[in-house]
């Protein structure tokens, strides 16, 4: 279908500005209660400290991991902590994107808020405000979090089992 340039276009910037706040809100929502959760689920089920990753074998370094001291063991722990990482890394770009959306969006809306800015929006210009966008934390806190998250390559110190194998 051939483009007429002379058609109006309207642009209803009151839904544009509610589009910036639902997208922040979903951003807030998902450092807050998502990336910012996953450190404790990583701290209830371990971390895979005790693995030598270096041979197809895996050895007993120090400890068993939760799910157990058994050869197999090793291979769980190894697969949660690569779901876990995918999982986090996923709702962290997820994030970071609805950020950088909300933050071009708040541009486009300053860009052209007059009538006769909006009727000379050009899609290449909102797709360069879209590329343009920057992301920033809601939730710094939970985002940070991950530094002491070993098993994205923080520096916390996971539990330890006593002798008896009962985790302290």
């Amino acid at each position: 279908m051939a483009e007429n340039p002379s058609l109006p276009t309207k642009v209803d910037l009151t839904q544009l500005d509610q589009a910036v706040t639902w997208l922040e809100q979903i951003q807030e929502f998902i450092e807050t209660y998502c990336v910012g959760g996953m450190p404790q689920i990583s701290k209830e089920l371990g971390y895979a400290t005790s693995i030598d990753m270096s041979d197809v074998d895996y050895k007993l370094l120090k400890q068993a991991t939760v799910f157990g001291g058994f050869y197999s063991a090793y291979g769980i722990q190894a697969k949660h902590d690569s779901s876990y990482k995918a999982v986090h890394d996923s709702l962290k770009n997820t994030a970071e994107h609805l950020g950088k959306a909300a933050d071009a969006t708040r541009k486009i809306i300053e860009n052209y808020k007059t009538a006769e800015e909006r009727n000379n929006a050009a899609a290449a210009d909102i797709e360069r405000l879209l590329e343009a966008g920057r992301y920033t934390a809601k939730d710094a806190q939970a985002v940070a979090g991950q530094e002491t998250d070993p098993t994205l390559g923080g520096t916390e110190t996971p539990a330890a089992s006593d002798d008896t194998g009962i985790w302290v």
